[in-house]
């Protein structure tokens, strides 16, 4: 019997580790490649484009990256280009689109409709909402799929609330279009797909509220499960994990640095510091390190020494969307976390598992020195937290499940 053939149009180049947004893609990858021969191809409106070659070899993909820097449409290049706020808005209102979506303008499309139409699928897959549209290069007979991951809107409607906390009126009400606008693109092409995904019980809620009839399978968000992790816990060092091109990221970490470094100094009755991790650090985040006691590491490629060293893991996130998968790699390796309510979103873990939940500074501040002051808690809270990953987070019993549901027929 011929194998299927497939599709996989991601918006970021997918991967085992590293960026939240690529893990997953490569957890849904790696599904396809299991049941079909799959042509993979990448329009990176994310970013990142550094490819894994083991990964990648491994699976027996075929590679095609899209080019799309450079080539947004012409409509969203001539609005960018408008110096008045005001009137700028309103063009983004009329253009209908998330601004992400720009990327699919008519000459990315035409290439992605070539390479689909070489391939001849029988399945196609695709990424994110903001690819929707490529379902209109389809040809007839393909079975399709899409990850939406998490709600956008919702996501861009909290980012939004926080640029009104800084009174950023322009900005917030270009978010509040951007949520819009992703709203429009759900009502205008979920309904297309065979099949949408999203990563957690509370993102399909979210969405169902708003579009009737919109059902979608959850399929968590996973890590790979190390052996029984070596810890050399210091009990002083707090660590962030994150891709900092990611806005909430950066604007957490700051919150962080800003707002509830100076209660813990004041309070923990021992040194701590903070070590940031990711690549792409604005200059914000590197002028943190002029402090003593941050450490702005920049993108690490062993993130197993990383966790091993740290005491805890933070999430200090003010806004954003979907399930934060860096919580659930922190704790597959041991380590416990303080995480805000934003930064544990769609985690329906059970109380204590994993670490601790603030909101205000002076509280974010009080559990970092409870558990920075208490080693056996902070593993109890860990082995909490790692169990209940290898339970509901596991990649490869994922895997196994999300192959029966993006391949019809498959056992």
């Amino acid at each position: 019997m011929m194998r299927r053939r497939a599709v996989f149009v991601s918006p970021i180049m997918p991967d085992r580790t590293g960026n939240g947004l690529a893990m997953r893609m490569g957890l849904f990858l790696e599904a396809l490649a299991r049941m079909a021969s799959v042509e993979l191809i990448v329009v990176p409106a994310a970013g990142g484009t550094s490819v894994a070659p083991g990964f990648y070899a491994e699976l027996d993909v075929r590679l095609h990256v899209v080019a799309c820097a450079g080539r947004r449409d012409t409509a969203f290049q001539m609005l960018a280009r408008v110096t008045d706020p005001g009137r700028r808005l309103q063009l983004f209102q009329t253009y209908g689109k998330p601004s992400i979506a720009s990327h699919l303008s008519a000459p990315v499309m035409a290439e992605i409709a070539g390479l689909i139409a070489a391939c001849d699928p029988d399945i196609v897959h695709v990424g994110r909402s903001y690819l929707a549209p490529c379902i209109d290069v389809l040809g007839r007979g393909a079975t399709a799929t899409i990850d939406l991951d998490e709600d956008d809107a919702v996501a861009f409607g909290l980012r939004a609330v926080s640029a009104r906390a800084r009174h950023d009126e322009a900005r917030a009400a270009w978010l509040e279009q951007e949520a819009c606008a992703f709203d429009g693109l759900i009502e205008r092409y979920a309904g297309r797909f065979g099949r949408v995904f999203v990563s957690s019980e509370q993102e399909a809620r979210l969405l169902a509220s708003r579009h009737a009839g919109l059902a979608c399978d959850v399929i968590e968000n996973a890590v790979a499960l190390p052996a029984e992790p070596r810890r050399s816990d210091d009990g002083a060092t707090l660590v962030f994990v994150g891709s900092l091109s990611h806005e909430p990221n950066v604007e957490g970490v700051l919150w962080f640095a800003r707002e509830v470094m100076p209660h813990l100094r004041h309070q923990a009755g021992r040194a701590c510091r903070l070590v940031v991790a990711g690549a792409e650090p604005p200059p914000p985040i590197l002028a943190l390190a002029a402090q003593d006691d941050v450490e702005v590491a920049g993108f690490v490629p062993d993130i197993a020494g990383l966790y091993r060293d740290a005491a805890l893991a933070l999430a200090p996130l003010l806004s954003g969307g979907g399930t934060r998968i860096k919580l659930l790699e922190a704790s597959a390796h041991g380590v416990a976390f303080v995480s805000t309510p934003a930064g544990a979103a769609g985690l329906d873990w059970p109380q204590e598992a994993g670490g601790w939940i603030a909101e205000s500074p002076q509280a974010f501040a009080d559990c970092c020195a409870q558990a920075l002051a208490d080693s056996g808690e902070r593993s109890r809270r860990a082995q909490l937290g790692r169990d209940w990953v290898r339970r509901h987070h596991d990649r490869q019993s994922l895997i196994e499940r999300l192959g029966s549901l993006l391949v019809p027929g498959t056992p």
